[in-house]
């Protein structure tokens, strides 16, 4: 993966998701718009139990991110390059 300026900006563009649906993709970073419980958090590099988390507004998570399912809130999903 290239980080570079872009990619912490989120030059890369991103996902607004906000439903309960699963949505997949390849993303770096996940911002919260309101506080977001995760049902499904997929991840190539962090280890442990991420489902079930909470993600306060405002705050955000740094990772390698595959598949994302919120059992509440709102957040940005933003692409990996």
């Amino acid at each position: 993966m290239n980080v570079n300026v872009s990619n912490l900006a989120g030059g890369d563009g991103g996902n607004y998701i906000a439903d309960t649906t699963v949505t997949t993709g390849d993303w770096s970073a996940i911002y919260a718009i309101t506080d977001a419980t995760f049902t499904t958090l997929t991840s190539g590099n962090v280890t442990g139990t991420l489902t079930g988390i909470t993600l306060s507004k405002g705050m955000t998570l740094n990772g390698q991110f595959s598949a994302i399912t919120l059992a509440g809130g709102s957040v940005i999903a933003y692409k990996r390059v």
